[in-house]
């Protein structure tokens, strides 16, 4: 459960989580091509591969550490938008196994997860993912597989 009723959203620190599949789309109300690469500062959406529902934050409390509550959302709108900060200045592109940190555009906020927020049941070992005010180690996020622009 959430503070908005909207679908919790969850990490599980393992890399190979089959639950952990995301599809990469053009922001609200624009388009890209498929396998197109991301530039670093593009505004993208992150469609969850399972339930189709997209990434979404507001300003709701997150359940266990207080933050803005992030969630999955099965609606259209702004609060899908999120940025893409590239923590390797050198970098041009969104790639795999790089860092990044993901803005969330309306509240301008960083996607995070804490091992120290971490759910009993009925999601035992899942770790909250809230957005933070502020940048830190645990706004950092590598993609392990391949991706590119869905459409």
């Amino acid at each position: 459960g959430s503070g908005s009723q909207q679908q919790s959203t969850t990490a599980f620190p393992a890399a190979d989580d089959n639950n952990s599949f995301w599809i990469v789309r053009a922001a609200t109300g624009m388009q890209c091509s498929r396998g197109e690469p991301v530039p670093c500062g593009a505004v993208i959406r992150l469609q969850h591969a399972n339930t189709k529902a997209y990434l979404h934050s507001h300003q709701h409390t997150s359940p266990l550490s207080h933050q803005q509550e992030v969630s999955c959302y099965n609606g259209v709108d702004s609060g899908d938008d999120w940025r893409v900060e590239c923590t390797n200045s050198a970098g041009r592109y969104w790639t795999r196994e790089e860092p990044i940190q993901l803005v969330h555009v309306d509240t301008k906020h960083y996607l995070s997860s804490n091992p120290n927020h971490k759910y009993g049941q009925p999601i035992p070992g899942q770790l909250e993912v809230a957005a933070s005010k502020s940048s830190s180690k645990m706004t950092r996020w590598v993609a392990q597989a391949s991706f590119a622009c869905g459409n």
